[in-house]
């Protein structure tokens, strides 16, 4: 593969998790063997990356070729097409590694009638990175990421409720990071009450996730320690009509019926393309049975609590047959200070 083609892959990768519904993507021009231009889509609205190392390189892209993670758009969004901008310029040569299916026209052909050459060169990398995008966009819905943090015995707390802290202060930090590449992360009632958690990143430069809290009865305590920050957003979905507040950074937003897939329909259209669960035993259960969940990330502490299954992460009504258990994949194993980190895609 291009040295330049990994380039732009490596610029996609780097901003995936701050492009709200919109795909990581980045873009590299060269000319005469020099990079003259490079960009990467840094957030919904923005310019793309192709427009970003177009502005870059100038007339130095003229006869050039630009490398890009992903095939260019080709349709009027909130920014013009990529491809329009690419002819402008006088590029020679467009290679790219993802083809975009969600296009609603063939952008091979508009560069081709133009004079470009285009080549799509396969790359499995770049197909991971997009993998979850496509299945969001086609079906109006946030990429599910649900985490767990339990003991090995499957336990997110003791039977009297004492969940702190079950996995170490290495695996916290880690998953700082975990809410930093989501745009909100997904709690309930419950949770809040017993944990008092505040759900932001606190890491250098960190990108405090929006905190989404479901609570079907509206019985929220506003004292709690998530509500004390002005500056961050807080959207709680209801199904009761009479809850209001008057603290300026929360949304009360009702539903007839607050279901997974009506959050989810909602908070795609608000712009959320990713979105992070942390939330107990019922609401990880609801997700993980689901058909919307795309990741499951799993923290394993070398402990076993035992008691009832209370607190048990995955509760359901029915016992499944084995044949119909919810199947997943193993596609990555990290030890994190004697504490076991498991990312595994829904099949």
């Amino acid at each position: 593969m291009s040295q330049y083609l990994n380039y732009a892959i490596q610029l996609a990768k780097m901003v995936d998790g701050q492009t709200g519904v919109n795909p990581p993507v980045g873009s590299v021009v060269v000319n005469n063997g020099r990079i003259v231009g490079m960009g990467a889509h840094l957030e919904k609205g923005d310019k793309h990356a192709e427009v970003q190392a177009l502005d870059m390189a100038q007339d130095k892209a003229k006869g050039g070729t630009i490398y890009i993670s992903l095939e260019p758009c080709t349709h009027y969004g909130s920014t013009p097409p990529c491809v329009n901008k690419i002819i402008e310029h006088g590029i020679q040569k467009v290679i790219y590694a993802v083809k975009d299916t969600t296009l609603p026209s063939e952008g091979d052909e508009i560069l081709k009638r133009a004079g470009i050459e285009v080549e799509f060169r396969q790359n499995s990398e770049a197909e991971a990175l997009y993998k979850d995008f496509f299945i969001a966009k086609c079906n109006e819905v946030p990429n599910v990421t649900v985490k767990v943090s339990c003991s090995l015995d499957g336990k997110q707390a003791t039977d009297q409720g004492q969940s702190k802290w079950i996995t170490n202060k290495a695996v916290k930090q880690d998953v700082f990071q975990l809410r930093h590449t989501h745009d909100a992360v997904l709690t309930g009632r419950g949770t809040l009450d017993s944990d008092n958690p505040q759900y932001t990143t606190r890491i250098e430069e960190g990108k405090n996730p929006i905190r989404i809290v479901l609570s079907k009865s509206g019985q929220i305590n506003f004292e709690l320690d998530m509500f004390k920050n002005p500056n961050e957003s807080i959207w709680i979905y209801t199904e009761n009509e009479t809850l209001k507040t008057n603290i300026e950074q929360v949304e009360v937003i009702t539903l007839e019926s607050c279901s997974i897939n009506k959050i989810l329909k909602d908070l795609y259209k608000k712009g959320i393309g990713r979105l992070l669960v942390e939330a107990g035993p019922t609401i990880t259960s609801e997700f993980l049975q689901s058909d919307f969940t795309n990741e499951l990330v799993l923290y394993y502490a070398p402990k076993i609590i035992g008691g009832s299954g209370n607190y048990q992460f995955f509760q359901t009504e029915n016992v499944f047959d084995l044949s119909e258990a919810p199947q997943f994949e193993i596609i990555n194993s990290q030890m994190i200070e004697q504490n076991i980190k498991l990312e595994l895609r829904k099949k």
